[in-house]
């Protein structure tokens, strides 16, 4: 290591500091939870390498804080203070600053705000559990789900039919827009959905018609819990991100 290296690095540090400071002046408590995070990556022997890895990171904080100073959330010193808050912080901020899509940082900071302004959250395990399967998600993969659930909204049983023929009906119009609107060619989804069965958003059909060759599925209860802890509603509201 270069000797001095790590203090000429403090000033670069208190710099990114000071100008998330003025960002958010407006809302001092964004700016406490701002001085938690450590921005910097300390000393290295690669100086152009540590310079590009700041840039990353500081420019990832900045989504998540932006997407908090949204929410308006009303935080006060004895919350900052609480174990349990500040554990969530932490866990979310890490996910946040090691996610390289924003889109999917900007779903972090939704997910916090809702935590902080208790929508529907009783204690640390649910929201830890919500928190894994959102880091554990690709955007694409919640997008795939989204625009499922939105054909199901639209599509609702029929007297004497069940949820599997009611997905026969529109899983072909379904595959078409997936393809199309989010990139995923027909010909993977047997897979795909397959590997969705993991995050508990989405379940396989099994048994059913004769000619049922077991490639659709739908969404489960816990999607809409997911998707109320988030705030999004549609498919739209995504896509648009």
């Amino acid at each position: 290591m270069v000797p001095g290296k790590e203090e000429n690095e403090q000033p670069k540090v208190l710099a990114q500091l000071e100008e998330f400071g003025k960002r958010y002046e407006q809302q001092p408590l964004i700016r406490a939870l701002v001085q938690l995070i450590p921005l910097g990556f300390g000393s290295a022997a690669d100086t152009a390498l540590v310079t590009v890895l700041n840039k990353v990171r500081e420019e990832r904080a900045r989504a998540f804080f932006d997407e908090l100073a949204k929410g308006r959330i009303a935080l006060t010193q004895e919350q900052i203070a609480n174990e349990d808050f500040l554990h969530a912080y932490f866990a979310t901020a890490r996910a946040a600053l090691n996610t390289r899509r924003q889109e999917k940082i900007q779903l972090f900071g939704r997910l916090f705000t809702h935590y902080c302004q208790a929508a529907g959250f009783t204690n640390t395990d649910t929201y830890e559990e919500i928190l894994a399967v959102l880091d554990d998600l690709t955007l694409r993969e919640l997008q795939v789900l989204i625009l499922l659930r939105d054909f199901e909204t639209n599509n609702p049983i029929l007297p004497g039919q069940n949820a599997l023929q009611r997905a026969t009906q529109f899983w072909a119009s379904f595959l078409y827009r997936a393809e199309a609107e989010i990139g995923i060619p027909k010909a993977e989804f047997p897979g795909y959905f397959g590997r969705l069965n993991r995050t508990g958003l989405y379940q396989t059909f099994v048994g059913g018609f004769w000619d049922y060759t077991g490639d659709m599925g739908y969404t489960t209860p816990n999607f809409e819990r997911f998707l109320r802890f988030l705030g999004l509603h549609d498919f739209g509201d995504v896509s648009k991100m």
